[in-house]
């Protein structure tokens, strides 16, 4: 599928409401929680009923429905219907992460991002969370080694949106602020290397 044609059917998926969330697996998860249906990114959305369930804040696809997919670095991708786009192992853990252009974000410096008890976190590729934050955004890794983070901002509910306000600094891979949170534009200069 062409990279045109598949942001048309992530477009229609989001214009249907089943871009917004999707869920795991036919086997029982944890926590339990309803069925629901998984799409394959990699076979022209198709859709498959029965194969998604939510396992606490992650998401257990049935490995089966995984078995014929391409993996890249451990991980592929995949849509399940009222979570959106996820990160899964071929034992059928899946992670939902940031949206990006219609798929999930990609992973950045060995990262992507996710939510965790509405914070972001940073997981590597086998889908451990390895930084938890107390940040409501984040951009991902640059290759500095730096996010850019905010507290207190929020969406400008545009499509696409940009978040706007609050405080805003840089971390470190550990969490640690390399750039203190103030208002203004010093972190992103620094962390987009724009000129002074």
């Amino acid at each position: 599928m062409s990279p045109r044609a598949r942001g048309r059917a992530l477009g229609a998926l989001a214009l249907l409401g089943l871009a917004a969330g999707f869920a795991p697996q036919a086997v029982q998860a944890r926590d339990g929680g309803a069925c629901t249906a998984c799409r394959d990114v990699h076979a022209d959305f198709a859709r498959t009923e029965h194969c998604a369930r939510r396992a606490g804040d992650f998401v257990r696809i049935d490995p089966a429905r995984l078995a014929r997919m391409p993996f890249r670095g451990g991980v592929t991708e995949i849509v399940v219907d009222g979570i959106g786009a996820l990160w899964a192992r071929r034992d059928g853990l899946a992670l939902a992460v940031f949206p990006l252009d219609n798929g999930p974000d990609p992973f950045a410096q060995g990262l992507v991002r996710a939510r965790h008890a509405g914070k972001v976190a940073f997981h590597d590729r086998r889908l451990r969370r390895v930084l938890a934050t107390d940040f409501d955004w984040s951009f991902p890794f640059n290759a500095r080694g730096e996010a850019l983070v905010c507290q207190g901002c929020r969406s400008d509910g545009r499509q696409p949106s940009a978040m706007i306000g609050g405080r805003w600094g840089l971390i470190d891979r550990r969490g640690r602020l390399t750039r203190p949170l103030a208002e203004g534009r010093g972190a992103a200069r620094r962390y987009f290397d724009w000129p002074r």
